[in-house]
């Protein structure tokens, strides 16, 4: 179906913590619609008919209107819904789509003129209006900001609407099957209504999509790939000391319950003394200051060393920026700075019983090749000399892959460096940037691992930074199961490491995003969930144990994105449904039934239940079968 489309595309720079990030914004300011109707399709069936202007009821607050239509459905995190009309609004009427969630909503109005999208966040009382010199507060019933509107003025017959949310974070308005309205939404909606305000009855039907045709997994054991090491991320001394006894409890249950076995240690870095002394000393704790939150620093606790690694785990250290002693007339030492980490293994084997297993060369600080050669080298030559050839390296982590990139051919410049190297690693920062074509990200992958080749990588930290993906939403936290699922299927990762497992907050977009776990402070100061991201890591990590090794899965669980893992006792299998469609599938493997299988999803978080003979992923959801 054609239109006039007038005033097409407009692209907003958003700020991010690298840099800039265009908004893909499309707003269509005028349409001519035809007067033919139009046919949702095969794809989509039916849900549920609708008539307003029938019956008129008198609501709280004494006014009267007709009644509304609330769909007796949850909707999942990804959708398309269409409404296809029988009866539209006389001159004079205003029909209202609402689609709602527990940060915001988004409204699509008709009227005989218009089509108006409004995008608008109702979490804060400080939407509300203040006028200073008159000392008063202008509070509505309840506040909201309106974040977005666009309007659109069409002639012609509206048969249809379709409004879609989808994985690339925007939501998507069509009018008789032709887009005019495409915006990012960050906040998760949840249910959805009609109402219609005027004269006479306004009649359709709405559709939702069909389910997909069914999808065989099929999964070959015979072809193996990375041995999995595990999962892990930086815990914030100061956020642990803060738990009680019962928190502690609880923390170490989450710990063994979420296989967060892999602890990465930062030092007191530049506040580190050049005698060594002060390695875990809490009067130099090194704060990360995040807006109005209190610190969450670097420092060792060797005391929670020793009991990551009483629970099978291992101890991963590095240096972030390097003390000013590691410098001789503003020429760096590579000596002293391998004397520095092997200092940080004899205290660790006199404090924890065993050196650190694994140590980086440095974290998101980019030195030249030469520096690198030099780092590597004597780190490697020191640990052997002191008695430490078991500890492993990791090559410098960048904080992204295009910058890892770029230190790897770094790496590789110098003969005999590379070779010194465990372990490839980098940070994924950037993946931020693609938040509206997330696959795009695939290009830059496959740059990668054509310079890791055969050694083992190590996906060093992963979290959302970016002020523009701050908040607490479960699409959010999807869009980051995508990476997972990249690190996994695509850069072989051995490991995964989120940044911050445990950090204590004020203001709570910055725990959302940043942290696993954070302490309620409502609650005893007891560790919980930050928000979404933990049950989309943990859809990995809790079935994803160390010794496995993850296995081909044949192409035909497309759209699905499927990876599969065994060892000689147990199996896992991660599915993910990106789409907006529920998908049934089998999974077709010649090895012994599933013992479980755990549901994740905007309304589950890891969610046990038996495996059904028919299997439904619905939008949104992954499904980890154990």
């Amino acid at each position: 179906m054609k239109f006039l489309l007038i005033s097409v595309l407009f692209c907003f720079p958003i700020l991010f913590a690298g840099g800039q990030q265009s908004w893909p914004m499309v707003f269509v300011k005028e349409v001519k619609l035809n007067d033919n109707k139009v046919d949702p399709g095969d794809g989509f069936e039916k849900s549920a008919d609708f008539s307003i202007g029938e019956e008129k009821i008198k609501i709280w607050g004494g006014a009267v209107q007709n009644a509304s239509v609330y769909p007796a459905e949850i909707l999942p995190a990804f959708f398309v819904r269409t409404i296809q009309f029988k009866d539209l609004p006389p001159e004079e009427g205003t029909f209202e789509w609402i689609f709602t969630g527990s940060k915001g909503g988004i409204t699509i109005e008709i009227n005989r003129e218009e089509i108006i999208l409004t995008q608008r966040y109702y979490d804060s009382f400080g939407f509300n209006e203040v006028d200073v010199d008159k000392k008063k507060i202008k509070v509505d019933r309840y506040p909201q900001n309106k974040f977005i509107e666009t309007k659109t003025k069409y002639s012609g017959k509206i048969s249809a609407i379709s409004f879609e949310s989808n994985s690339n974070l925007l939501v998507n308005l069509k009018v008789n099957d032709e887009l005019i309205v495409q915006l990012p939404c960050l906040f998760d909606l949840t249910r959805h209504q009609l109402k219609y305000a005027g004269k006479g009855i306004i009649a359709g039907s709405i559709f939702r999509p069909r389910q997909g045709k069914k999808i065989h997994i099929r999964v070959n054991s015979d072809k193996e790939y990375q041995e999995i090491l595990g999962f892990g991320g930086i815990l914030s001394p100061s956020a642990y000391w803060t738990l009680n006894k019962s928190g502690k409890e609880k923390w170490w249950k989450l710990i063994k319950e979420y296989n967060l076995l892999l602890q990465r240690e930062y030092p007191a870095s530049t506040r580190l003394k050049a005698d060594f002394s002060n390695w875990d000393d809490p009067a130099y704790l090194l704060p990360h200051y995040y807006g109005d939150n209190f610190p969450n620093g670097e420092l060792t606790d060797f005391e929670y060393v020793k009991k990551i690694r009483a629970l099978g785990g291992m101890d991963i250290f590095e240096f972030w920026t390097l003390p000013a002693f590691m410098y001789d007339d503003g020429m760096f030492n590579s000596l002293k700075y391998a004397e520095a980490i092997v200092n940080y293994c004899r205290t660790s084997v006199k404090k924890t019983g065993k050196a650190p297993e694994i140590v980086g060369i440095q974290n998101e600080v980019t030195q030249t090749p030469e520096t690198w050669r030099d780092m590597t080298i004597s780190l490697r030559q020191q640990l052997d000399a002191n008695g430490f050839k078991n500890v492993k390296i990791h090559s410098s982590n960048p904080s992204s892959l295009k910058d890892g990139i770029s230190a790897l051919k770094g790496f590789r410049q110098y003969p005999g460096v590379w070779e010194k190297l465990d372990f490839a690693a980098t940070n994924l920062y950037d993946y931020q940037s693609y938040l509206f074509s997330p696959d795009d990200y695939d290009k830059r992958i496959a740059d990668f691992n054509s310079l890791v080749g055969k050694k083992p990588f190590i996906s060093t930290e992963i979290c959302i930074n970016a002020p523009f993906l701050q908040t607490d939403a479960y699409k959010i936290a999807f869009f980051y199961a995508m990476l997972y699922h990249k690190n996994m299927a695509q850069l072989n990762a051995i490991a995964i490491m989120y940044c911050w497992t445990l950090l204590d907050y004020t203001q709570p977009s910055f725990a959302a995003t940043r942290s696993l776990f954070t302490l309620d402070h409502a609650n005893d100061m007891q560790p919980v969930a930050s928000g979404y991201q933990l049950r989309t890591f943990g859809a990995f990590s809790r079935h994803l144990r160390k010794g496995m090794k993850r296995v081909e899965v044949l192409q035909e669980s497309s759209p699905l994105l499927v990876s599969a893992y065994a060892d000689k006792k147990s199996k896992t299998v991660v599915v993910l449904n990106p789409t907006t469609r529920p998908v049934a599938f089998d999974i077709q493997w010649n090895t012994s039934n599933f013992k479980g299988v755990e549901r994740t999803s905007s309304y589950h978080s890891n969610q046990n239940f038996k495996v059904p003979e028919t299997i439904v992923i619905e939008p949104g959801e992954i499904l980890t079968f154990y």
